[in-house]
């Protein structure tokens, strides 16, 4: 086939149709459903700069300063010149979102300087999107949808990648081969006990890249989302920073709205922050969770109907009751690292979406910029394969890298051991979560220094969470330094020496510094 696409949520699926639209023949698997994606858990909306007063200037310092100093300016334009358009052909595929007096309703979100975020059903922006994505493509013939088919190892033939070995939907092993391969699989949320994330973020593409050589980068950036629901179940209910714009703050166990003395944007901090100053409330004063108080807003039913629904099945009335909130982990900043085309350092492999460290998230992602990063990257792929590029260019992430410095010798891992998803969860949480310090991760590093026996589906996720897990442990050792949405609290400040990225294949991070011209 002439395109294969791993991962069904906005980034698949946006890849998959545009090559479709091309006469393509283009294949889809997807370990679940279909519509099973962590889009279709999306709360937040999209962040584009659709008219004034907001412009692609606005957009672009909001995102940047989010960032923490390591987001790359290129992808940044590109994430904020071309997102409108994306949007608009979106909503040209069906997709549905909120208007007012027949104008769209923008929102406002943590990080932003004016509203500019759409949803769809007040709080269900990513059922809407995947609803759309899925029905266009179904409509396409040239689509062949594999569900439940899970994706187990990359194939590369003569320094290309080529293909997947697969488990398809009976167990049997299968090859699925294809003229490119496109990682859209999404983050690996499943590594923390608590999590936002469904159960199918298990971090498949970005431990298959790794197993494969592939580089990746920035995956000490785990973004931990600030106000989950506390409460037993998993992934945690989210209750989304539109809640925040819409006038709820942040209160302490003595009922203090703590927020106004951490950040001149209070309530509406970036979430690293918004995350830390809640994480080291809870620890000092060894509590399970700190207060949302949204009983200022109007209409909470109609207005936010998925989180009222949430709130109401643990017996929660958010018009009086404020609800309680600790942080979960959210969303992976890093990923398999790409030029601004989505190319990887593995001819024929492609990426997009949460799997992809495309330069635009930087240490921290801006509220709502995740699914434009999908919207955007993935048709960039599409075009650069029609044009006839076939291996990575110096852009973006990927910007004045040679291949041969990323070439380092495998992290030391014992041959096999016994390992279950609860208990890697728990390693991960208490060491690598929040707040981390050498101690804690070096543990989480001797932990993870196992492989597992594959057999099954469970076991090999279990085995890419490990993955992903030895990455993130040696970047966020290899980082001293507090940045973003890695806080170490024993290098609690943000060093300039530090202004780069840490790369990493199957070994030690490399850390190659941000070109000059970007500022820090």
């Amino acid at each position: 086939m002439d395109l294969l696409v791993l991962g069904s949520g906005i980034a698949g699926l946006s890849a998959a149709i545009h090559a479709a639209q091309r006469g393509w023949t283009v294949g889809v698997v997807t370990k679940g459903e279909l519509a099973t994606s962590a889009t279709r858990y999306a709360q937040g909306g999209v962040a584009a700069a659709l008219g004034a007063p907001d412009s692609t200037e606005l957009h672009e310092t909001d995102t940047l300063i989010a960032g923490a100093g390591l987001c790359d300016t290129d992808a940044v334009r590109v994430l904020v010149t071309e997102g409108p358009r994306r949007v608009r052909e979106l909503m040209a595929l069906g997709a549905k979102f909120d208007e007012r007096d027949g104008e769209l309703q923008l929102a406002i979100e943590g990080g932003h300087s004016l509203p500019r975020v759409v949803h769809a059903g007040g709080d269900a922006t990513g059922a809407e999107i995947e609803r759309a994505l899925a029905d266009a493509a179904h409509a396409l013939p040239n689509i062949d949808v594999r569900e439940r088919c899970f994706s187990v190892d990359l194939i590369v033939e003569a320094g290309r990648c080529v293909g997947i070995h697969a488990l398809d939907s009976t167990g049997r092993a299968t090859e699925i081969r294809a003229r490119n391969t496109v990682l859209a699989t999404g983050g690996a949320g499943q590594l923390f006990s608590v999590t936002t994330n469904p159960a199918v973020s298990t971090g498949d593409g970005i431990g298959m890249a790794l197993r494969a050589g592939v580089a990746v980068a920035d995956v000490e950036f785990m973004q931990f989302h600030p106000t989950a629901l506390d409460n037993p179940s998993m992934p945690r209910p989210l209750l989304s920073e539109a809640l925040r714009g819409d006038g709820a703050v942040l209160r302490d166990e003595q009922g203090v709205q703590f927020m106004l003395g951490e950040h001149p944007l209070a309530d509406l901090a970036p979430r690293d922050i918004v995350a830390r100053a809640i994480a080291r409330r809870l620890v000092e004063r060894r509590l399970p969770h700190l207060w949302l108080d949204a009983t200022a807003i109007a209409d909470f039913p109609t207005r936010f109907p998925t989180i009222w629904a949430s709130a109401q099945a643990v017996g929660l009335d958010p018009r009086t009751d404020l609800l309680p909130v600790a942080p979960a982990a959210h969303y992976l900043s890093g990923g398999i690292a790409t030029d601004l085309d989505g190319a990887s350092t593995l001819p024929g492999l492609w990426s997009c979406g949460e799997a992809a460290c495309s330069g635009v998230h930087g240490a921290n992602r801006l509220a709502s910029n995740s699914l434009l990063d999908g919207l955007v990257f993935a048709p960039r792929i599409i075009e650069a394969i029609a044009e006839g590029k076939d291996a990575p260019e110096p852009s973006g992430v990927l910007r004045g890298i040679d291949p041969g410095v990323l070439d380092v010798p495998e992290l030391p891992v014992q041959p096999e051991g016994a390992m279950g998803l609860a208990d890697l969860q728990q390693i991960m949480t208490a060491g690598a979560g929040v707040l981390r310090d050498v101690k804690s991760l070096e543990t989480v590093a001797r932990a993870v220094a196992i492989d597992v026996g594959a057999h099954d589906v469970g076991s090999f996720e279990v085995r890419n969470l490990l993955t992903v897990a030895r990455a993130l442990a040696a970047a966020a050792l290899a980082r001293e330094e507090s940045r973003g949405t890695h806080t170490r609290l024993d290098f609690p400040e943000t060093l300039p020496e530090f202004s780069g990225r840490f790369f990493g294949c199957a070994g030690p991070p490399v850390f190659v510094p941000l070109p000059a011209e970007v500022p820090a």
